[in-house]
């Protein structure tokens, strides 16, 4: 089955499901994706691959939404990765904590009704032992964002263009400090998932 069919057949698959258990079971299929960077946001790789960080995931959770008749909104949440939400920092990771590297976590927004909601699929329930805030969403209300957010902002255009030029625009050493930390991140959670 190649990713375009794969991807209809979930499609199909959550057409059959009544709300709002349609978008919660949307949701956990997303969540239940391992987290973790692939060197691709497309969302047809991430369901291909099992894995993905918040773009990619979220790729997949506004098209798969989308496709379902949703109206989803890309939002991004500026935060700082020494600053991640990691219960107990892994001695891997200890380099990056405290330092400043910046990042654009994306998350969505989904219209239910006449309300936007706030919906974050990041983390999978493997990681809930290793310390990360894995959440459950009742399919009706707002989620809280699993990163400390310094500012919040709507996506202009294409998210992952848009999420490009801000990653772009950061300084040359921290963009580098941020591919290290993401690299070191998916190796550590490779080795430590289970």
């Amino acid at each position: 089955m190649n990713q375009s069919e794969e991807f209809t057949t979930l499609v199909l698959r959550f057409s059959d499901v009544q709300e709002p258990q349609r978008r919660i079971a949307v949701f956990e299929y997303v969540r239940d994706i391992a987290y973790g960077d692939i060197g691709s946001r497309n969302p047809l790789d991430v369901l291909q691959k099992r894995k993905g960080t918040c773009s990619g995931k979220h790729a997949l959770l506004k098209l798969l939404l989308e496709s379902l008749d949703y109206e989803v909104q890309s939002w991004f949440a500026k935060h700082n990765f020494g600053d991640f939400p990691i219960q107990e920092w892994p001695e891997e990771l200890q380099i990056f904590k405290g330092k400043q590297i910046t990042d654009y976590h994306d998350f969505l927004k989904v219209k239910i009704g006449n309300q936007w909601v706030t919906i974050d699929a990041i983390f999978d329930i493997p990681l809930k032992k290793l310390g990360f805030p894995v959440q459950s969403w009742d399919g009706e209300s707002d989620m809280k964002l699993p990163v400390r957010a310094e500012e919040i902002f709507k996506a202009e255009g294409d998210m992952e263009e848009h999420k490009k030029k801000l990653i772009g625009a950061l300084p040359e050493e921290k963009q580098k400090e941020r591919k290290a930390f993401l690299s070191t991140l998916t190796t550590w959670l490779d080795t430590h998932r289970r």
